[in-house]
């Protein structure tokens, strides 16, 4: 065993001397100027080309995000005309039905709804010109009233129904 451990700490020896006589070969190079300047010169194009490409991907961002703001305020002009037509649908339903009592509850309840979409008409007009970071909030309070007259005509439509 003595022998085995000799010899192994040779070898290691002679390759740890092998290793260092390769660094030191490999860093006797002299650095010129002229490698300092290109490796500047690298350095400057490839922060040149980072700047170019996060500008890019700011302007694919805001891009993507206004076409999203456009498409969801499109989707909520939508929801807004569906409201109109279905408290136009329930003014009908109202107009022939002979419970007078349940018809005159069903008007103000119309008129209240209305009063409420006009409402909803005036944060469309202001979430159009809102900006970026404001945007959102009055998304989900338009969103939340739109579902508020949804809920308000399906029990109002539920109702008139019973009655008939």
């Amino acid at each position: 065993m003595g022998i085995l451990n000799y010899l192994l700490t040779k070898h290691r020896m002679l390759v740890l001397a092998g290793m260092c006589t390769l660094v030191l070969v490999g860093c006797n190079k002299a650095l010129t100027q002229e490698d300092v300047e290109d490796k500047i010169q690298e350095a400057r194009k490839a922060t040149q080309d980072a700047k170019e490409k996060t500008k890019e991907a700011i302007e694919a961002r805001e891009q993507f995000y206004d076409d999203y703001r456009e498409s969801r305020v499109a989707e909520l002009e939508d929801r807004s005309k569906e409201i109109d037509k279905r408290i136009n649908d329930l003014e009908k339903t109202a107009s022939k039905s002979e419970n007078e009592s349940a018809v005159s509850d069903i008007e103000s309840a119309i008129d209240e709804l209305q009063a409420e979409k006009e409402e909803i008409n005036e944060k469309m007009t202001e979430v159009k010109a809102t900006t970026r970071e404001d945007w959102s909030t009055a998304y989900e309070e338009i969103n939340e009233a739109i579902a508020r007259i949804d809920e308000e005509i399906n029990r109002l439509s539920d109702s008139l129904s019973e009655e008939n």
